[in-house]
C-alpha cells in the first residue's frame, strides 16, 4: 500500500513539473542588450530582474556600431522589462563569471518579429541604457607586471583607445563608473544655476558687511533669544498643552479654512468690480455733500406727495379692483391673441412653398413665407412697385390719365377679346404668359386659376347663367341645372352687355333712361319690358369704352343707379348659385 502511495506522488509531483515548465515557456520573453563590450558574459550566464533570477544569456552578437549585443531569455513574475529599463553587468565575485542585472522601469517593451540581424542592429535595451563596472581582476592582472610596464601599459592602451575615438571612450567611461556620470549631473545643474549662486555670494558678502557694521544688535539677538529659551523651558508644561491642544485645533480650523477660500475665492469677483468702481465711489463720495440740501427738499415734497398720492389711492380703490378683475378675466384673450401671433409667424405653416424665403430668410431646406412674413412683404413690395425714390425725386407710379382707357379700362374676369387671358402687350389679343402681358394688367403671383393654372372644378349650373354665357365650357345655359330648376328666368330691363340684354339695350344705362319699375319707382313711368333673351344667341359684347355694370338688384334706386332691377332673384335660383358657388370655393 505505501508502495502504491509513494508511485501516485511522483506521478502528481511529475505531472506539476510539466506544468510548471509548460506555463514558463508559455510566459518566456526575449530582450535584445547593447553593451559597450561583453567582458565576462558568456552563453548561459545569469539574468537577474530587480534582484530576483529570472532567465539566462542565450546568446551574443557584435553590430556595425562594433558593440556587443546579448540576447536574453526571462520568465516568471519578473520577466517583463520596460522601456526605461537600466542593466549593468556585474561580478558574481572576485574570479566569477559576470551576470546581468535589469532594474525594471516605465511601460512594458513591444517586442516586435524580426531576424536576429535586425534585432541586433535595433536592440531593445539601447546602451545609453546600459552600464558597466570597472572590472578587478583586470586592474590586478595590470599590477602583477612591473611598475614600468604597468605605467607603459595604461599610457599605450589609453593613447590607443583615445585616438580619434575621444567621445566614444567618454562615454563608455561614464558608463562603466555611474559615479561619474551622477557627477557630471550635478554639475550640470550647477551650471544651470550659476547665475543664482554668484547672486548668492554677492548678497551673503552684503550679509555678512551689514551683520559686521550691526555686531551688537546680533549680541543682544542672541543674549534674548536665550533668555527667551529659558523661559519657555520654565513653561514647558503650558508650551506641551498647547502642543496638545493644537492637533484639535487644527481639525477644527480645515472647515473654517474650506470655507474661507471658498469666500474669496465668490469674492475676488466682487473686490475686481470694486475696484472699477472705485473711480466712481470716490467722486459720490465728494459730490454727496452738495447733494444732501437739495436732496432734502426733494424728500419734503415727496413726504407731501405722498400724502396726497395716499388718498388717491383710497378714493381710488374701486377703479384698482376693477382693473384687477379685468386682469383677470383678460387672460384668455391674450392667450388666443399670443397663439394667434405665434401661429402666423410660424413657417410650418406656410401656405405654399417659395424658394425666395431661403435667401430673405437664411432658412435651410423646403420653406415659404409664414403668415407675418406675407403681409409684411405685401406692405414693402405693394409700396415698392407703386413709388420711385432715387437721388433725382420721388415718383408715384400711378397715372389717372389712363384711367377708363386702354385695354384694361374694362373690368374682365379672365378674358379679353372673346378668349381666356389679359391683354397682351400691345392689347390687340388675349394671353396667359405674365412676361406678355400688357403694363396695365394686374397679377399678383406666378398661378392664376384659369389663366396658368389648370381648375379642376365643374361648370355651373345653368341656373347661374339663364340669360345666356359667352363661354358654355365654364356654364351651359342649355344644360340641365344642377340644383332646382327656376320656374322662369328673370325679366330684367336696362342689362348690360353680357348679362342677357336685348340688342337695343343700352349697357350700364345712361342718365336720363326711365327707372324700371320695383318698388319705390312708382312716380316714373315704367319703361317698357324687354322680352327675355334666347339662350342660343349671345349676348352683345360692350363697346370699346363702356362700361359694363352688373345688375344690382334692389340696391341700384337706392344709390340712384338707372338701370338696376329691384325684381329679386327666385329663391331657387339663389340657393343654386350659392350651392355652385361653395363648390367652387370648397372643390365639392
Amino acid at each position: 500500500m505505501r508502495r502504491l502511495a509513494t508511485l501516485l506522488c511522483l506521478i502528481v509531483a511529475a505531472i506539476a513539473a510539466l506544468l510548471t515548465t509548460s506555463a514558463s515557456g508559455d510566459d518566456s520573453h526575449t530582450y535584445y542588450l547593447e553593451f559597450d563590450n561583453a567582458f565576462g558574459l558568456v552563453s548561459g550566464s545569469e539574468v537577474k530582474v530587480a534582484g530576483v533570477a529570472a532567465g539566462s544569456v542565450t546568446d551574443l552578437f557584435i553590430n556595425s556600431d562594433k558593440r556587443a549585443v546579448v540576447k536574453v531569455e526571462l520568465s516568471g513574475p519578473v520577466a517583463v522589462l520596460g522601456e526605461g529599463t537600466i542593466c549593468s553587468t556585474e561580478p558574481q565575485s572576485l574570479i566569477a563569471e559576470y551576470f546581468v542585472d535589469c532594474a525594471p522601469k516605465g511601460d512594458p517593451i513591444q517586442v516586435t518579429d524580426g531576424t536576429e540581424e535586425e534585432h541586433t542592429e535595433s536592440p531593445d535595451i539601447p546602451v545609453e541604457q546600459t552600464r558597466q563596472t570597472v572590472q578587478n581582476d583586470l586592474v590586478l592582472s595590470a599590477l602583477r607586471l612591473p611598475f614600468r610596464q604597468r605605467l607603459t601599459l595604461i599610457l599605450n592602451e589609453f593613447g590607443t583607445a583615445l585616438a580619434g575615438n575621444a567621445d566614444n571612450l567618454n562615454a563608455a567611461i561614464r558608463r562603466g563608473a555611474p559615479a561619474l556620470e551622477e557627477t557630471q549631473q550635478v554639475f550640470d545643474l550647477l551650471a544651470e544655476q550659476a547665475t543664482i549662486i554668484r547672486d548668492l555670494n554677492v548678497d551673503s558678502d552684503r550679509i555678512i558687511g551689514r551683520l559686521a557694521d550691526r555686531r551688537q544688535d546680533v549680541v543682544d539677538f542672541i543674549d534674548e533669544t536665550g533668555e527667551t529659551a529659558a523661559i519657555a523651558a520654565e513653561r514647558r508644561d503650558d508650551l506641551s498643552q498647547n502642543f496638545a491642544l493644537l492637533d484639535d485645533f487644527l481639525v477644527e480650523l480645515r472647515p473654517t479654512m474650506v470655507e474661507l477660500n471658498g469666500l474669496a475665492v465668490e469674492g475676488t469677483p466682487l473686490a475686481a468690480n470694486l475696484r472699477a468702481a472705485a473711480p466712481g465711489l470716490t467722486t459720490l463720495s465728494r459730490r454727496l455733500p452738495d447733494f444732501n440740501p437739495a436732496a432734502t427738499d426733494a424728500l419734503v415734497s415727496l413726504g407731501k406727495s405722498a400724502v396726497v398720492g395716499r388718498r388717491a389711492l383710497t378714493k381710488g380703490r374701486d377703479e384698482v379692483d376693477q382693473l384687477r378683475d379685468a386682469a383677470r378675466s383678460s387672460f384668455s384673450v391674450a392667450d388666443n391673441l399670443a397663439k394667434f401671433l405665434r401661429d402666423i409667424a410660424d413657417p410650418k405653416r406656410a401656405v405654399e412653398t417659395d424658394a425666395r424665403a431661403n435667401i430673405d430668410t437664411g432658412r435651410k431646406g423646403e420653406t415659404g413665407y409664414s403668415g407675418m412674413e406675407g403681409l409684411l412683404n405685401y406692405v414693402y413690395y405693394q409700396t415698392g412697385a407703386i413709388n420711385q425714390y432715387d437721388e433725382i425725386g420721388h415718383l408715384l407710379h400711378f397715372s389717372i390719365f389712363e384711367v377708363a382707357t386702354g385695354p384694361c379700362a374694362n373690368y374682365n374676369a379672365g378674358e379679353f377679346e372673346g378668349q381666356p387671358g389679359v391683354p397682351n402687350l400691345d392689347g390687340s389679343a388675349a394671353t396667359t404668359d405674365i412676361l406678355q402681358a400688357n403694363r396695365c394688367v394686374a397679377w399678383l403671383g406666378p398661378n392664376q386659376p384659369g389663366l396658368s393654372q389648370p381648375v379642376d372644378v365643374p361648370p355651373y349650373s345653368s341656373a347661374v347663367c339663364p340669360g345666356g354665357s359667352s363661354d358654355t365650357a365654364l356654364c351651359d345655359p342649355a344644360a340641365p341645372p344642377s340644383g332646382p330648376t327656376p320656374t322662369s328666368a328673370p325679366v330684367r330691363t336696362g342689362a348690360t352687355a353680357g348679362s342677357g340684354g336685348g340688342p337695343g339695350a343700352v349697357p350700364g344705362g345712361v342718365p336720363g333712361d326711365p327707372p324700371e319699375s320695383g318698388p319705390g319707382a312708382a312716380a316714373t313711368p315704367p319703361a317698357p319690358a324687354t322680352p327675355p333673351a334666347d339662350p342660343a344667341v349671345p349676348p352683345p359684347a360692350a363697346a370699346p369704352g363702356e362700361s359694363v355694370i352688373p345688375p344690382l338688384d334692389g340696391l341700384g334706386d337706392d344709390l340712384g343707379i338707372p338701370g338696376a332691377t329691384d325684381e329679386p332673384p327666385p329663391s331657387d335660383s339663389a340657393a343654386s348659385a350659392n350651392q355652385d358657388l361653395l363648390g367652387y370655393l370648397f372643390g365639392s
